[in-house]
This record gives C-alpha cells, sequence and structure tokens, in this order.
C-alpha cells in the first residue's frame, strides 16, 4: 500500500472516529427541552372572605394549577374561620394569595402595609397587561397611584349588573317585559304598573343590590375628593344618583318598615318571588332555587346623563402580600387564572371575563344549566364607566360603605329627604378623615 493511501486512511479514521463519539455524545447529552426541573413542594396559602370561593377555586383553578405546576399546593385561610388577615401575619402565618374587591386594599393591604406591588414580576414574565380590559386594569391602577408609584393586584373575574326580571309577574299584569338599553326613567314607568296589591299579595316593581349600584356608581363619582382630605358626596351627581335609585322604594305600600339589605332584596325576586325586577350582579344567577327558571335578563337601566354606561364594574383582585415567601409560585398562579383558555371557561361557566378577548365575551353562561336559554348577550350592551381618577397619595383614604349603606337606608325608610342623608354621609366622612390623620 503507498505511502499516500496509508495516510489517506489514517485521516478518514480519524474522521469517522470523531464522527462516531461525536454522534454518541449527541445520544446520551440530555434533551434540555424535555428535562422535568425538580421543584420542592410550596404550599400557597390562600386567603379570602368569600366563605364560597375555596369550593369554586378547588374544582375550577387548583385542577389547573396541579396539571402545569404539580408541586405547588394549596391551604384556605379566611375570616370565616375567624382568623383576620394582619393577625395572621403577625402570627408568622401569612398569606401568599389574597382574593378580595378593590376595597381590600385600602381596609387591609395598606392599613397593614401587606401591599405588595407586581411591577417586576410582570417584567420578568413577560405579562402582556394590554390584554386586560382598561376598565377593569385602571380600577387597580388608579387605587395604586393613590398609595404611590405600583401596581398591588390583578383583576381576575367582573362582576357585570343586569336587570333580571320575573316573566311569570310580567304575563300575571299583562306587561310587556323589559327590553335592552332602557334608562331608569323608563325601569320607574314599569315598576309603577307592577308595585300592587293583588289577592293578598303585595307586588314590588324593583328591588336592587343598591349597594352595589352605589360603590360603582354609573357617574364614576368618587366619595372623596380628589386633591383634598374631604369628602365628596354632597354633590349634584350623588343627589342625583340617589333619587334615581330610592324613588323605587316611595310608591304606595312599597316603603320599607326596616332596613333593606342585599339579601332582603334578593330574596323578594327568588324566594317570594314578589319582585317583579331585580338589578344585581350576574353571579346572583348561581344562588336562584333550580324551580325558578321564569326569568330573564336585560342590560342594566341607565343613568339619564350616561346613556349607554354601565356602572364601573367591580372585579375581584388577587393580590400577592408583602410577607409571602413564595411570591413567584403566587404569581404563577396569576399568570395562569388570566390565561386565554382559564378564562374562558370560567366565562363558560357564567364568571364575567377581565379580559378584552369577544370570544371569550361570547362564551359566557355557556356551561352554566341556570343560564342556558337566557339573554346572556344583555351583559355587555353598556361599557363600564370610566374609572374614577387616583387621589394624591399623600391623601387619607377611609372606608365608605358602611355609613354610604345607612343613609341610603335611612332615605329608603323615610326617615331623611336626599338632601339631609348626603349632607349628614358628608359629615360623617368628614370626621372618620380627621380621625385617621390623628393617629
Amino acid at each position: 500500500m503507498g505511502k499516500g493511501i496509508q495516510i489517506g486512511l489514517a485521516a478518514l479514521s480519524s474522521v469517522l472516529a470523531v464522527t462516531f463519539i461525536s454522534a454518541c455524545s449527541k445520544q446520551s447529552a440530555p434533551d434540555n427541552e424535555n428535562v422535568q426541573v425538580k421543584h420542592e413542594p410550596v404550599t400557597l396559602k390562600f386567603y379570602t372572605g368569600d366563605k364560597d370561593y375555596e369550593e369554586k377555586f378547588r374544582t375550577e383553578v387548583e385542577a389547573k394549577v396541579k396539571q402545569k405546576y404539580p408541586y405547588i399546593s394549596f391551604e384556605f385561610q379566611g375570616a370565616d374561620q375567624g382568623k383576620e388577615i394582619q393577625d395572621l401575619v403577625l402570627a408568622g402565618d401569612s398569606p401568599d394569595i389574597y382574593y378580595q374587591g378593590i376595597s381590600a386594599l385600602n381596609e387591609k393591604l395598606v392599613k397593614f402595609n401587606l401591599q405588595y406591588d407586581l411591577t417586576e414580576l410582570i417584567k420578568k414574565s413577560n405579562l402582556d397587561l394590554s390584554r386586560i380590559d382598561p376598565a377593569y386594569l385602571d380600577i387597580i391602577k388608579n387605587a395604586s397611584a393613590s398609595y404611590g408609584a405600583g401596581l398591588y393586584g390583578l383583576p381576575v373575574n367582573a362582576y357585570t349588573p343586569v336587570l333580571y326580571y320575573n316573566k311569570d309577574i310580567f304575563d300575571k299584569f299583562g306587561i310587556p317585559y323589559p327590553k335592552d338599553g332602557m334608562t331608569w326613567d323608563d325601569a320607574y314607568a314599569l315598576a309603577q304598573k307592577l308595585t300592587r296589591y293583588e289577592e293578598g299579595v303585595q307586588y314590588r316593581g324593583m328591588t336592587m343590590n343598591f349597594i352595589y349600584l352605589l360603590d360603582n356608581n354609573q357617574l364614576g363619582v368618587p366619595y372623596l375628593h380628589a386633591s383634598e382630605d374631604k369628602s365628596a358626596v354632597n354633590t349634584d351627581a350623588w343627589k342625583s344618583i340617589f333619587s334615581t335609585l330610592t324613588r323605587f322604594y316611595r310608591f304606595p305600600m312599597n316603603t320599607p318598615m326596616d332596613e333593606r339589605s342585599r339579601v332582603k332584596e334578593v330574596n323578594s325576586f327568588v324566594k317570594e318571588r314578589v319582585s317583579a325586577m331585580h338589578a344585581d350582579v350576574t353571579a346572583a344567577a348561581e344562588s336562584f332555587p333550580e324551580d325558578f327558571t321564569s326569568w330573564d335578563m336585560v342590560s342594566l337601566p341607565t343613568m339619564k346623563e350616561a346613556p349607554g354606561t354601565n356602572v364601573q364594574i367591580n372585579p375581584r383582585f388577587y393580590y400577592l402580600i408583602s410577607a409571602s415567601k413564595h411570591k413567584e409560585e403566587a404569581f404563577k398562579v396569576l399568570e395562569l387564572v388570566l390565561s386565554d383558555e382559564m378564562q374562558t371557561q370560567a366565562s363558560k361557566s357564567g364568571k364575567a371575563t377581565v379580559l378584552n378577548n369577544p370570544a371569550i365575551k361570547q362564551a359566557f353562561g355557556q356551561e352554566f344549566s341556570k343560564l342556558k336559554g337566557k339573554h346572556t348577550e344583555a351583559l355587555y350592551v353598556n361599557k363600564p364607566v370610566q374609572a374614577a381618577p387616583a387621589r394624591d397619595s399623600k391623601l387619607v383614604t377611609v372606608p365608605v360603605t358602611t355609613p354610604l349603606n345607612k343613609e341610603f337606608n335611612n332615605v329608603l325608610t323615610g326617615k331623611k329627604d336626599v338632601n339631609t342623608a348626603l349632607r349628614d354621609l358628608e359629615e360623617t366622612i368628614n370626621k372618620a378623615i380627621i380621625a385617621e390623620k390623628q393617629k
């Protein structure tokens, strides 16, 4: 064999050897895409004041979380167990996630310095906030801005109000059913015809979840002044809101003898079935008895000053707690709940989505038996009113719902007129602000 041939064979042998070794290396090297990163088990503590939410979470959310993050499990804490969130934190048993409305930011989180800014986690995860309807996102943005920079929570589901009506009562008295796009004046005209005493039964034209309608009013006006430490309720706008809603209780034989509450109002519609119309959030339908089927819904009536405008929808938020040791894992849950897949499933089961995705909105109620055949399109006829501008972060914030409920009931029961009730509410709020500033 010639020298040239020997060199050629040697070179070829070297190439083949390298190729073989390389191939073996590729076969034995782990596929990074299929590698399962080992995670230590994490138990996230979930706090809510909604005693019914645990069951919903376990059936609708937990399985999805387990599927994607098998190392994450949940423990529920709650006010119904006699445990306030601030006490749990002090005891070293801090929740990781808090599920509640916007009022919790002031009344629980900021008050006890438990708020946590999600900004860095949002950036790190590349979560696209533009997917969230600005009507919902602006609520938490503005509320967070009142306490400085940051974003202290994200909306996960919405409670949109509609006008329910009892078909049997309308049929009994030969009155045409309500329609989408009515004003409160239109609804009042219907209620007048339906508030009557017949065959030993007192029928009521209208009942309502008035605290929700006031808290999230359709004119978008706040309780507190935007730039001063004082109340902002003694105004023409608030007089219009109070007058518009309280007049439904001023019919003969319809003035309440005692204070009304949401429970009493909804019971008039679904249990006693003497209320022809009931204004409430879509979630109220979950409590309707199975044998109560002769009802439907239309869009919530609007204020004449703001046609086509719904209330400022008050969504429920996921807040992360500053004392949490598992913020990244908690945020993964929040991301998953905001995914198109989970928002679609929630919408199908009767929970209004917070995403501005038409397909997800159209899926509303498709798999919720009580909404089968109902006019669910009513949910999105009106546009939510724009959230009130952020207040100066240096200003004091006080809870208003309790005194508001008291003064509204004072008007309902005839103890006060609207002007007196609003003046007294203004005084109560201003006193609370002074007391808070002195702490």
